[in-house]
């Protein structure tokens, strides 16, 4: 009985040391993924153009040589799926890093007071009316500038 205990405290001892290394933040492994992410989309999208700065890709893959290689590359849907997925994956990646920043920022934009339609009309119109006032300042100055400008430097 007593036995059976220690076993059971020792599982759920050894699944919380587990799940403590699984949600413990790696700051280093989170850097080396948003350097290699964008690596990663660019990779697929010049295998799903075929193209890699001046060498034509749809040339090289599929005829290396090299089964596995061949195997993702040797059709144009296998190349645009490999290439999809790439893609896809490094967006993913993308997104994994960017839960942690996104998480709190929603439920600060749920303390905020929005304002209502109207107020929002009402200052959207009184800011372009400030630029349209603005663009016309400019206008002028322009047009007084211009010709003395000319006189000066023609």
């Amino acid at each position: 009985m007593a036995n059976n205990r220690e076993m059971k405290s020792k599982k759920n001892n050894d699944e919380s040391r587990v799940m403590g290394i699984l949600k413990k933040e790696y700051k280093f492994e989170n850097w080396l993924l948003a350097i290699l992410s964008p690596v990663l989309i660019l990779y697929g999208v010049y295998i799903m153009s075929g193209q890699f700065g001046t060498v034509n890709l749809e040339a090289i893959l599929g005829r290396s040589g090299i089964g596995v290689i061949d195997f993702f590359f040797n059709t144009t849907l296998k190349r645009m799926l490999t290439g999809g997925f790439l893609i896809l994956v490094g967006a993913l990646v993308l997104v994994y890093l960017a839960i942690p920043f996104v998480k709190p920022s929603i439920s600060e934009m749920k303390k905020v007071n929005w304002p209502s339609g109207k107020k929002l009309a009402e200052s959207s119109g009184r800011v372009f009316t400030f630029l349209i006032f603005l663009m016309l300042i400019f206008v002028v100055y322009d047009l007084i500038l211009n010709p003395i400008f000319s006189l000066i430097y023609g």
